[in-house]
C-alpha cells in the first residue's frame, strides 16, 4: 500500500472538520493529593455507562435521556470484606444533596475485582447541561479498621449533557422489535444491520439450533431468546436470560454467525447434562466442538496441534482452575480439542456420562473434580489423561499455515482486547458492561446495546481489525500480519505509516462528509469504502459504497 496522500469522492462536499485525537475513556479530574494507603476512591475509579459521545471542545457528553449505570471500584480494601461496603451517589441540586443511587460492593465481573455496579440508576431526562455528582464510599462510616481517613472516600465529578435530539442515526431511530421462528424468539433493534438482514438471521438461527439439537440428541424446552445488538461487546456476544450476539455494520470481531449460534445453543441445550460444578473448561470445549469451530469452521484437532508447535499449550489443571482468565482463543481451542480427544478415545456415550459426572463434586476445586470424573468414567486421572492428550495433539497433521493462522488470530484478538480496555471499556470481556437485554427492552433502552466509539482514530483501528479478519478468512496471512501490526502501532498512537495512516485518512475523509466508514477494501490506488450516514433517515438503509482515490507521494 502506498502512503495515503489525497482522497477525492465524486459529488460530495466537505461538510465539517472533526476532532481526531486518540482519546481514552473520559474520567473526571481532581486536584492532586498524596496517594492514600487506606480504603479510598479516586475519580478514575468511577466509570459511567453507556459510552459517552465526543462533543465540542474535546469534551465528552451524554445525551439527555440516557439511563446511566455506574461502576465504583474501591482501593486498598485489605482485610475489609466487600459486602460490608456501600456506595452512595448524590446529585447536587443547589445546596441540597439528592440521593441518586446506592448499592453494595460485590463481584459483578470476570476479573475478580470488587466493585459496586449500579445498573441503570440515573434517568437523565431532567438533567441540565452540567450536573455535579458526589460519590461516597462507606457514607455512613460503618468501616473503621482499614479506613483511617474517611475523607478520601469521596469524589466529586461533573457530567455534561447535550440534547436528546442530537443523537445520531441509528441510535435516534432505533427501537426494539421481535419476530418468532421455528426455534427462537429473535429480538433486534430497528434501523440496524439486524433489521436489514432479518430474513437471513432467522434462517441461520433455525439451522444452528437444529444442528445443535441433532448433535446433542435433545430439544429445547422453550424457544431460545436471541438478541441481536448493534455494537461489539466482548468477543461478540454473551449469555443472560437468552443469548446476545453482536451484529454491527463494522463487525471487527469477525465471527461466523452460524457458528456462534450453534455454540450458544449448546449452552442452553446442555442444561440437562450438567451439574452444579461442571468445569467451564468442559462446557466451553463441548460448545466449540459441537459447533465445529470457534470463530469459523475448522479442523479442531489439527488447529489445536499448533498449540504444541507454538508453545501455547496450557496445562489442564491450570486451565480448569481459572478458565476465563487464560488467553481466550488458546483456552477455548484447547478445551474443544480435549473434548475431541475424549470422544475419539472413549466414544460419545461414555463421554456424555463423564460430562454429567464432572459436575457432581461441587465442594472440590475444578481440577480435582475433573480428575475425579476422569477416574470414575475412564479409570485414568487427570495426569494420565493429559499425558495421552498431549501426545495426541503432538501427532496431529498441523500445517505451517495453520500454525501461523492461529498465531495471528491470537495476536489480533489480543490487540482487540487492548483496544477495548483503552477506548471502549464497556466492551472489555473481563470487566465490561454486559447489560440484561430483556430488561433493556422492557425499559426501551437502546444506547447500551448500540452506542460505540465514533472518534475517527477509533474507527480507523476498528477498520484495520475488520480488514485483518477478512484477510485471515481468505488465508491471506501476509496481508493479515501487515494489518495487525498497523493496528498495534495505532494503539501506541502511531498513525504515521501505512496501513494505519491510510485507514485513518479514509475514516477522516468519510467523517468529514457526514458518514461513518464501516468496511474498507484496498485495490491499488482505490479504496472501496462501505459508508453509513450519520444524520438523516438514509442511515437506516444499507451502507453505500464510496470509491476513494489514493495517490502516492
Amino acid at each position: 500500500m502506498g502512503k495515503f496522500a489525497r482522497i477525492t469522492v465524486s459529488s460530495l462536499l466537505l461538510l465539517a472538520c472533526i476532532a481526531t485525537g486518540l482519546t481514552g475513556w473520559p474520567t473526571p479530574t481532581a486536584p492532586p493529593t498524596p496517594p492514600p494507603t487506606d480504603l479510598s476512591i479516586v475519580p478514575e475509579d468511577v466509570v459511567l455507562y453507556p459510552l459517552p459521545a465526543p462533543g465540542p471542545g474535546g469534551r465528552w457528553f451524554f445525551y439527555r435521556g440516557d439511563r446511566i449505570s455506574f461502576d465504583i471500584t474501591p482501593r486498598h480494601l485489605g482485610a475489609i470484606q466487600p459486602q460490608d461496603l456501600t456506595v452512595r451517589i448524590y446529585r447536587l441540586r443547589g445546596t441540597e444533596r439528592e440521593v441518586l443511587a446506592e448499592g453494595a460492593v460485590g463481584y459483578p465481573t470476570f476479573d475478580g475485582v470488587p466493585r459496586a455496579r449500579l445498573t441503570w440508576a440515573w434517568d437523565t431526562r431532567d438533567a441540565g447541561g452540567r450536573e455535579t455528582l458526589v460519590v461516597h464510599l462507606d457514607p455512613d462510616d460503618r468501616v473503621h479498621a482499614g479506613d483511617e481517613d474517611p475523607t478520601n472516600n469521596v469524589v466529586t465529578l461533573t457530567v455534561r449533557f447535550i440534547a436528546d435530539a442530537a443523537r445520531p442515526v441509528p441510535e435516534a431511530a432505533a427501537t426494539w422489535a421481535t419476530t418468532t421462528t421455528d426455534c427462537c424468539v429473535i429480538h433486534y433493534l430497528t434501523c440496524t444491520r439486524a433489521e436489514r438482514d432479518l430474513s437471513m438471521l432467522t434462517d441461520a438461527a433455525n439451522r444452528a439450533v437444529a444442528f445443535a439439537q441433532d448433535r446433542l440428541g435433545t430439544r429445547l424446552a422453550s424457544p431460545l431468546q436471541v438478541y441481536f445488538i448493534g455494537r461489539v461487546l466482548g468477543q461478540g456476544g454473551y449469555a443472560r436470560e437468552g443469548i446476545v450476539l453482536s451484529y454491527p455494520d463494522r463487525a471487527y470481531v469477525g465471527l461466523d454467525l452460524e457458528m456462534v449460534l450453534r455454540h450458544e445453543a449448546v449452552h442452553v441445550l446442555d442444561i440437562s447434562l450438567i451439574g452444579p460444578a461442571t468445569p467451564s473448561l468442559l462446557r466451553e470445549g463441548l460448545a466449540v466442538w459441537v459447533a465445529g469451530g470457534h470463530y469459523r469452521p475448522e479442523s479442531i484437532p489439527a488447529r489445536a496441534g499448533a498449540l504444541i508447535r507454538l508453545n501455547g499449550y496450557i496445562p489442564l489443571a491450570q486451565l480448569a482452575e481459572d478458565f476465563y482468565r487464560h488467553q481466550h482463543e488458546i483456552g477455548y481451542l484447547e478445551a474443544a480439542a480435549l473434548v475431541a480427544y475424549l470422544v475419539e478415545t472413549y466414544g460419545w456415550d461414555r463421554f456424555l456420562a463423564f460430562y454429567r459426572q464432572s459436575g457432581e463434586a461441587a465442594d472440590m476445586p475444578p481440577a480435582d473434580a475433573l480428575d475425579r470424573a476422569l477416574r470414575g468414567s475412564f479409570g485414568v486421572g487427570l495426569e494420565e489423561t493429559e499425558s495421552a492428550f498431549y501426545a495426541w495433539l503432538s501427532s496431529q497433521p498441523t500445517t505451517p499455515e495453520q500454525a501461523r493462522d492461529l498465531e495471528l488470530t491470537v495476536r489480533l484478538f489480543d490487540a482487540i482486547r487492548r483496544y477495548q480496555q483503552t477506548l471502549d471499556p464497556p466492551a472489555y470481556f473481563l470487566s465490561g458492561w454486559f447489560p440484561d437485554p430483556a430488561e433493556g427492552k422492557r425499559q426501551g433502552i437502546v444506547a447500551d446495546f448500540l452506542r460505540s466509539p465514533r472518534a475517527v482514530r477509533a474507527v480507523a483501528i476498528e477498520l484495520l481489525f475488520t480488514a485483518a479478519q477478512e484477510s485471515l478468512r481468505r488465508g491471506a496471512l501476509d496481508q493479515a500480519a501487515i494489518l495487525i501490526e498497523g493496528a498495534e502501532r495505532a494503539l501506541d498512537g502511531d498513525f504515521s505509516t501505512p496501513p494505519a495512516s491510510e485507514y485513518l485518512a479514509i475514516a477522516r475523509a468519510v467523517a468529514a462528509r457526514g458518514g461513518e466508514a464501516q468496511r474498507v477494501e484496498m485495490e491499488g490506488e482505490r479504496a472501496y469504502v462501505w459508508v453509513t450516514l450519520r444524520e438523516d433517515a438514509a442511515a437506516c438503509s444499507a451502507p453505500q459504497m464510496w470509491v476513494l482515490q489514493t495517490t502516492d507521494h
